[in-house]
């Protein structure tokens, strides 16, 4: 009885050690690439039990985290529509869910969107990569390159750039220009601008009879505009004149001014210097942020204002101004008030007494003979220095840009 157990016992362990031999030659006879193969996916996905496997490797495996999978935005869009009867924009905001990583740009969340979201949201987009200026939009309150500006980057703020960062990114169409639908604009007041400064070189007499290419250092920067737009909707002297020429403008126009080639030069300055020209600038500093070529307009404006008094264009309100200035600090050390606005202005100042009759009631109209400042002399010798030694305006930095070389 007892060798009969001892055999039943020792019969299964038999055929077990049989199949694992059987289970090990087949392993052995298999080829090296299906060996590495498994040893591969082994290692991939790591399998807790023979049905489950570990997700997470899997991910890490392809070098995703998994975190980056889970980020996710809000981003809060104004839709826009006319009205097919009365014309009339209707506007409204949506909010969307979008996901993203380090790299993710607001133009492939918008595309994002569009693809698996809603595809009626409309905007503008060509190049991809901040060289076509279609896509620029009024993206958190500043007017931006959508392609160019990073989603990390408005969730975590710049604060090179002075700017903190936010929750949720709020989208719109450019400021100071006709909204056609959602993101789109129409450009035609923009473009008629650009056009309204004769974009090209004219013949003339002033045509330098030599050209280097140091001649050309103002040119080139300049030709680095890529005509996106995002100056011309942060242009705060916009919105008060819509008349005024705009940032973009007035920058294609200094390139024409300041190419020898130019054969008008005076006429150009001379037609820059009227009403809505290089003096209705407000010097506010919002485009040079807005522009993403590092272009400067309000750098060039403050050139052509240079050169147009340099050629003795001062018969306008601007110049006048900017002159009248200058003396009242040479002589004062403090502005002349009521005389500065008399200079400015000359006999059109009597559209101004309203506002002087009122200051004068309140008590608040400046003396028309202000008192010396203290250190007067310490100004003067400024302006002495600055006669003797003029600062020359022109850019002397090399240019890096497209127009380079």
């Amino acid at each position: 009885m007892t060798d009969k157990k001892k055999t039943t016992k020792k019969a299964p362990v038999k055929k077990v050690t049989a199949k694992k031999t059987v289970a090990v030659k087949k392993i052995k006879a298999a080829p090296k690439k299906a060996a590495v193969a498994t040893a591969h996916i082994a290692k991939a996905f790591e399998p807790k039990t023979p049905t489950q496997f570990s997700i997470a490797k899997a991910l890490e495996s392809h070098k995703v985290a998994s975190s980056e999978i889970q980020k996710k935005i809000t981003f809060k869009i104004q839709r826009a529509e006319k009205d097919p009867r009365t014309k009339k924009l209707k506007t409204w905001f949506e909010e969307f869910k979008v996901p993203y990583d380090d790299s993710t740009t607001v133009l492939q969340g918008l595309e994002w969107i569009k693809g698996r979201e809603d595809g009626t949201l409309t905007f503008r987009r060509s190049c991809r990569a901040s060289i076509c200026g279609s896509c620029g939009m009024f993206i958190n309150n500043r007017s931006r390159l959508a392609c160019k500006t990073k989603i990390v980057d408005l969730v975590k703020g710049m604060p090179e750039k002075n700017y903190q960062g936010m929750p949720v990114i709020l989208i719109s169409p450019q400021k100071n220009q006709p909204v056609e639908k959602d993101l789109v604009i129409a450009l035609d007041s923009f473009y008629s601008k650009v056009h309204s400064i004769t974009p090209y070189v004219q013949s003339g007499e002033e045509t330098a009879k030599s050209v280097t290419k140091d001649s050309f250092e103002q040119v080139n920067l300049v030709s680095n505009c890529i005509m996106c737009g995002l100056c011309y909707s942060d242009c705060t002297a916009l919105v008060e004149n819509p008349d005024y020429l705009g940032p973009a403008a007035l920058a294609k126009a200094f390139r024409f001014v300041a190419d020898p080639r130019e054969g008008k030069r005076t006429e150009r300055l001379r037609q820059l210097s009227e009403d809505n020209g290089v003096w209705d600038c407000t010097r506010c500093g919002m485009c040079l942020d807005a522009c993403p070529k590092g272009v400067d307009p309000m750098e060039a404006i403050v050139k052509l204002r240079t050169r147009a008094i340099a050629a003795d264009i001062t018969n306008n309100k601007g110049a006048r101004h900017a002159l009248a200035f200058k003396a009242d600090i040479a002589h004062w050390g403090v502005l002349n008030e009521p005389m500065l606005l008399v200079k400015t202005f000359g006999s059109e100042v009597v559209n101004h007494i309203g506002t002087a009759m009122h200051l004068l009631k309140k008590a608040k109209l400046p003396s028309i003979i202000p008192h010396k400042v203290d250190g007067l002399d310490e100004i003067k010798k400024i302006y002495e220095e600055l006669e003797k030694n003029p600062i020359d305006v022109e850019t002397k930095a090399e240019d890096s840009g497209p127009g380079a070389g």
